[in-house]
């Protein structure tokens, strides 16, 4: 069950971004995710927990980061078996002091793609849109506080 202050922030979060399907990731150290699903007004979230910690990783001042995966409607390929896999676009923002700072497109290949031991590229996941984030509104969130 989500909080008022957890759904103010999905509401936020989610208000003019498509899709109904997302996975949201949130590092605060070690990476918490879970799946939100858009049942109009409502949210179904399989780990209400991990958009709790959301709720307080945008309150302090330590540096967390979210990311964003939406599942579209479009078809990025088909495997061998006959499995559809969607086109998912990957936004992210840098998380604390009160705020989601969106990282642009560039920022969010280079996350996604650069070997965190070894510094090297890798390849892009298949079916994967880097995007830059929009900007959120949070006065609705900050009021509840």
């Amino acid at each position: 069950m989500l909080t008022t202050d957890a759904r103010t922030l999905l509401s936020a979060l989610l208000r003019d971004l498509p899709g109904d399907h997302h996975i949201l990731t949130l590092n605060t150290g070690h990476a918490l995710s879970t799946t939100v699903d858009v049942r109009g007004e409502d949210f179904d979230v399989e780990r209400p927990e991990v958009v709790e910690r959301l709720c307080t990783a945008v309150t302090r001042a330590s540096p967390s980061a979210l990311v964003l995966r939406t599942f579209t409607d479009r078809i990025a390929h088909t495997r061998s078996d006959g499995t559809a896999v969607a086109v998912k676009l990957v936004r992210g923002w840098r998380v604390g002091e009160g705020r989601l700072v969106p990282l642009g497109e560039a920022e969010m290949f280079d996350a996604h793609c650069t070997d965190a031991a070894s510094g090297e590229p890798l390849p892009p996941e298949p079916g994967v849109e880097y995007s830059s984030a929009p900007g959120i509104d949070l006065s609705a969130f900050d009021e509840l506080r």
